[in-house]
């Protein structure tokens, strides 16, 4: 049995007597062991009259005078026509400098930002053969290869000098898991199905799709498609999100969190952009501004007619229907503010609330030195946090007029203090005070939950959700922006967000 690596013996690497006997070649090495060969395995084919009488050799080769000039014969050719496990060890490692070198013009195409095809037929070959070539499924020769290289504006050091970074969509789809992007948000949201298609068709040149997918990425995170690609470290923005203080049970979902986040603040960019032909007009400073408002031009105060006063003065409202991460945000960019929706219920009265709470940010706090407010818990009429508290204040003063606790007292009154006459008593003082039955019994809920009483079961049997607001905001959305403002990338990102086309 051959010792583990025996061939890098310098013994068995070194030759100390070669002879010629009866038309084989003997040769002796420094270890001890003894080669017999046929003559004729050892010259290329058609080689005139060798002179094997006259040979000459040293420790490494065998020099064999012929009609044509002399042939060297080194001592691998030795070593791997006797020994079958020098044969394999050799041929593997052949293959993989074959694969080696395919990885590196992999390596240095991308780096150029060139697809296949353009290299290719820049270097006189197919793109079959470029592909086979950079997956170490072909060896190339060196004309090929100097070929491909200047081709790329290459040369033969900067082949060698190279570092590889092998990437796959399953390497891919990890590196930017650690980084809190989540798989469902990349096949979902960010990449479109075509390309996905194409990612995961053998038929396909993979490469190619991996470095779209990369510009898809980078384009959102504001990351260069290489970066994606390769090893690099990749940060956020981190004037995007210093504004928030995720409160999460662990570091992952704090990861995720600020993730999505940049990705919330490149859609927002994006519906800015998409309706700079929107006049705006200035937003009321006050919440009974704003209601007299909605109320004058509407006559009924509703998430819809919300949404579409927010529109006709400039304040786009972006719905976002996904779980956790955040639950709202606003953005000043350019002296125009944006509102984001995010939520996962269908109740209309929880996205009015949200959606004016924001505008109460909007309204009292954004500023040219404060440009964001990002929620990153659940928004309540109760919050505790000063400018928190005044944005809910702010947005239960439009919905109930600033009599929320007069008219919770007044249905405690109705149901006599008993909580199971207490849905019957949020209907009939709704009615009476003219106010939206589904707000005013989340409020209630929110007061009812700081006693520690859970009424919310019964304060969702009372909520309107048809037709769902998540859908409510997306028809007003498509119908204030000019798509055609944005490119067919941030068009198809914009849309995939909103749950629309592929």
């Amino acid at each position: 049995m051959m010792k583990k690596n025996r061939s890098s013996d310098p013994r068995y690497q070194r030759m100390s007597l070669v002879e010629v006997r009866d038309g084989e070649l003997l040769v002796t090495f420094e270890d001890g062991s003894r080669v017999e060969l046929a003559l004729d395995q050892l010259l290329p084919p058609g080689t005139q009259s060798p002179a094997w009488n006259s040979i000459r050799f040293d420790p490494y080769e065998i020099v064999v005078p012929t009609s044509s000039g002399e042939i060297e014969i080194p001592w691998t050719t030795i070593r791997l026509l006797s020994d079958p496990a020098f044969a394999k060890m050799w041929t593997e490692s052949e293959q993989k400098q074959i694969v080696e070198v395919g990885l590196r013009l992999r390596e240095l195409r991308r780096q150029r930002n060139l697809t296949s095809k353009e290299v290719a037929e820049r270097a006189g070959i197919t793109p079959q053969s470029l592909s086979r070539i950079e997956k170490g499924h072909h060896d190339v020769t060196f004309d090929t290869l100097s070929g491909v290289l200047a081709a790329m504006r290459y040369s033969l050091r900067d082949l060698a000098e190279t570092k590889v970074s092998p990437v796959s969509l399953t390497d891919l789809l990890k590196r930017l898991e650690r980084l809190g992007i989540k798989r469902e948000w990349i096949l979902d949201r960010l990449l479109p199905r075509e390309l996905l298609s194409r990612l995961n068709d053998p038929q396909n040149d993979v490469d190619d799709a991996l470095s779209e997918a990369a510009k898809f990425i980078g384009r959102i995170y504001g990351w260069s498609p290489d970066s994606v690609l390769s090893s690099a470290t990749l940060a956020f923005d981190p004037a995007i999100i210093n504004t928030a203080k995720f409160k999460v049970q662990n570091k992952t979902q704090e990861i995720q969190a600020t993730a999505y986040t940049v990705y919330a603040h490149y859609l927002a960019l994006l519906v800015l952009h998409a309706s700079q032909h929107l006049p705006s007009a200035k937003s009321p400073k006050s919440a009974d501004e704003m209601r007299q408002a909605i109320i004058a031009k509407y006559r009924v105060l509703s998430f819809e007619t919300f949404t579409r006063y927010s529109w006709d003065i400039g304040i786009p409202i972006l719905p976002l229907f996904d779980s956790g991460s955040f639950h709202g945000a606003c953005w000043r960019e350019s002296d125009r503010s944006i509102i984001v929706l995010k939520q996962v219920t269908p109740y209309q009265a929880r996205w009015l609330f949200d959606g004016l709470h924001e505008h109460g940010h909007v309204a009292k706090h954004l500023t040219k030195d404060r440009t964001s407010f990002i929620e990153p818990e659940e928004i309540s009429p109760f919050a505790r946090e000063h400018e928190e508290r005044e944005a809910s204040e702010f947005a239960s003063r439009v919905i109930l007029e600033g009599r929320e606790e007069e008219i919770t007292d007044r249905c405690v009154e109705v149901a006599k203090g008993k909580v199971e006459y207490l849905k019957s008593a949020v209907f009939q003082v709704a009615a009476a005070e003219h106010v939206p039955v589904d707000v005013l019994a989340n409020y209630v809920a929110y007061r009812l939950a700081l006693q520690s009483i859970n009424w919310w079961g019964a304060a969702n049997n009372l909520q309107i959700t048809d037709p769902a607001p998540a859908q409510i905001a997306r028809e007003v959305l498509l119908q204030k922006i000019k798509m055609e403002r944005l490119s067919a990338e941030d068009q198809g990102i914009l849309l995939r967000a909103l749950g629309i086309g592929g």
